[in-house]
């Protein structure tokens, strides 16, 4: 497996990281909040033979630097690095964290997409700016400042992957997990805290398809069920066997979703 180098692109002053291969039509993907860029190995992969492959570093993560956590901030940030990329309408896919951004990025700007990819994720927590993280999302962050990195990353591949893993899967899941920083993880579980894209989401006459894991032990399928219900010409595929990583847990079976639903964008 191979993944095209990090670049990194200047916003506001700021450095977003930057992965691009293949030409074409365009397909963005946005990682999880124990995700990065890396996360994508399989989809630039299958997908960079035939289209354009871009995935980010969120802000905070892998090669980004920190930005306020607002969901607005980032999708901004999202915004000026695919104008700085020279792209025109594309399909976005967003996973988990990515998800909320990727449905709020529709909601602010559904005229330059061609598709909307929402996995293992929902609406956003809705939560009022400012307050308190829920503990669970506290507790990771006091984990990643008292863990070693290699402990980190394997107790977030314990928490999010089906049981049946194989061991390869696993370790490239938890070393990519390992990489992520406390300020970054923290503001990240701040947007999902405080995003609410409900009121949006209603309002898109934009093709989306819905992927959940079976076994998905972070977004229960059932959580998608919202997202269902707000978004019209909204389809749904369920990726059989997989936690919450199904883009590296059944790679296949997932790529062969996203072909199905963008060839015929």
């Amino acid at each position: 497996m191979s993944l095209p180098s990090l670049t990194t692109i200047e916003v506001a002053g700021k450095k977003i990281g930057v992965r691009s291969a293949g030409s074409g039509d365009v397909l963005v993907l946005l990682h999880g909040l124990a995700g990065n860029s890396r996360s994508w190995v399989r989809q630039f992969e299958h997908f960079s033979r035939s289209r354009r492959v871009i995935a980010w570093d969120a802000p905070g993560y892998g090669g980004s630097d920190d930005f306020d956590p607002d969901v607005d901030v980032f999708t901004d940030a999202l915004k000026d690095v695919l104008q700085q990329l020279g792209v025109g309408k594309f399909v976005l896919l967003g996973h988990s964290m990515g998800g909320m951004l990727a449905g709020r990025y529709a909601c602010r700007f559904s005229e330059q997409l061609k598709g909307l990819i929402l996995s293992c994720t929902h609406v956003g927590s809705g939560n009022p700016k400012g307050s308190e993280l829920p503990a669970g999302y506290q507790s990771r962050v006091n984990d990643l400042n008292t863990m070693s990195q290699k402990d980190y990353g394997i107790s977030r591949a314990k928490a999010m992957l089906a049981a049946d893993t194989a061991q390869d899967i696993f370790e490239m899941a938890a070393d990519i997990s390992g990489e992520t920083r406390p300020s970054g993880l923290a503001n990240a579980a701040r947007v999902i805290n405080e995003t609410n894209n409900a009121p949006g989401l209603p309002s898109l006459s934009l093709p989306t398809l819905v992927i959940t894991g079976e076994v998905d032990p972070v977004v229960a399928p059932e959580k998608a069920e919202q997202l269902y219900s707000l978004i019209s010409h909204c389809e749904k595929a369920v990726i059989p066997g997989a936690g919450h990583a199904p883009y590296l847990e059944k790679p296949d079976t997932y790529n062969h979703t996203l072909a199905s639903f963008i060839n015929n964008l």
